[in-house]
């Protein structure tokens, strides 16, 4: 799958660029405990031709994707035949048991979406194995820009029954190695 950074600096055409955001630095500290730890932001800009952008969240189990847990469509659509070229994402995943049955867990995503003319809160809910004890981050650290023509993956949350999280990348290698995980991934046609 794509995703490997585009070593093409000087042409910017068909790109888009991924800038992660540190959510909980100085004053944005205080919204730490509403977002909980499985939260990150990043902001996406696309200088390019395609029409249509998606972010899907995939869902990974044993180093493969199994299924999807939604999508969001036309991210770089706006009103009267512009385009929207930058569109800044916060997401937090939380684990929630069933009241009912506290057998069966379900993981909360939660996806703001910032734009020029306003922002909106989009929520999808994926049943969870209560084996996953431990949870950790998939994030970028400094700022990629990649091609537009393959999936890329800009953000991820990943869980083993171990007791133990290790350090997980967006390598093919390391995604191999994902007992379970929910990937955020761009893609455009």
């Amino acid at each position: 799958m794509g995703g490997e950074p585009s070593h093409t600096e000087g042409n910017k055409a068909n790109t888009v660029t991924i800038t992660p955001i540190d959510l909980f630095k100085g004053g944005g500290k205080k919204f730490q405990p509403f977002l909980g730890p499985m939260s990150g932001a990043f902001k996406l800009r696309y200088e390019g031709t395609k029409q249509h952008a998606s972010l899907d969240i995939e869902i990974w189990k044993n180093g493969k994707k199994t299924g999807s847990a939604g999508s969001l469509t036309d991210l770089f659509f706006k009103a009267n035949d512009q385009s929207q070229h930058e569109i800044e994402f916060i997401i937090s995943a939380e684990t929630i048991a069933n009241m009912h049955n506290t057998h069966e867990q379900f993981t909360t995503i939660k996806i703001s979406s910032i734009r020029d003319e306003g922002s909106a809160l989009y929520t999808f809910t994926t049943p969870r194995d209560e084996k996953l004890t431990s949870s950790g981050l998939i994030l970028n650290t400094s700022p990629q820009r990649f091609a537009d023509d393959a999936p890329v993956y800009v953000m991820g949350v990943h869980a083993t029954s171990t007791g133990m999280i290790p350090t997980a990348d967006f390598s093919p290698e390391s995604l191999s190695q994902l007992e379970y995980a929910l990937l955020f991934t761009l893609h455009f046609s």
